[in-house]
């Protein structure tokens, strides 16, 4: 009985130690990248695996659209605490909410739209593999549509 219960505990924290190790041999990529500012574009890199050309060409266009997203971001902020404000005032619909709702439907619609076009920008950078990937990704994740059916 004493060999068997020395089996089983040797079994059981190699078993543990094989998780563990594979566990953090897994996580290891990731977590040399989580605190950079490029982080969103390493990890790409490593999903797609990414040549330096591709990489460089990403993050001009990356950089080229940032200025545009957080003033979109901005944007629908204030439109936000708008309709807040607005929705505590009063106690039914008025023209000033629904003028609220529109226009933040409409930055988020635009946001939507600025977002695709930059999406599209940057898997015009992947080969026909990476493409399809990205787009399922960014679809998946970003925008909650499936862009493989």
């Amino acid at each position: 009985m004493k060999r068997f219960f020395l089996f089983s505990s040797w079994i059981g924290l190699s078993a543990a130690a094989v998780y563990a190790a594979t566990l953090f041999f897994e996580l290891l990529p990731s977590q040399r990248i989580v605190g950079r500012p490029d982080a969103g574009l390493q990890w790409l890199r490593l999903e797609l695996r990414l040549s330096d050309e591709q990489v460089a060409a990403i993050s001009r266009l990356q950089e080229d659209y940032r200025p545009s997203c957080q003033g979109m971001c901005r944007k629908i902020l204030t439109a936000d605490t708008r309709l807040q404000e607005l929705l505590r005032e009063n106690r039914s619909i008025t023209p000033e909410i629904q003028a609220a709702m529109a226009e933040r439907d409409k930055l988020l619609s635009d946001c939507r739209q600025a977002f695709l076009r930059h999406v599209y920008a940057v898997s015009a950078q992947l080969s026909a593999t990476q493409r399809q990937r990205y787009l399922t990704l960014v679809s998946d994740e970003l925008l909650g549509i499936d862009a493989t059916r």
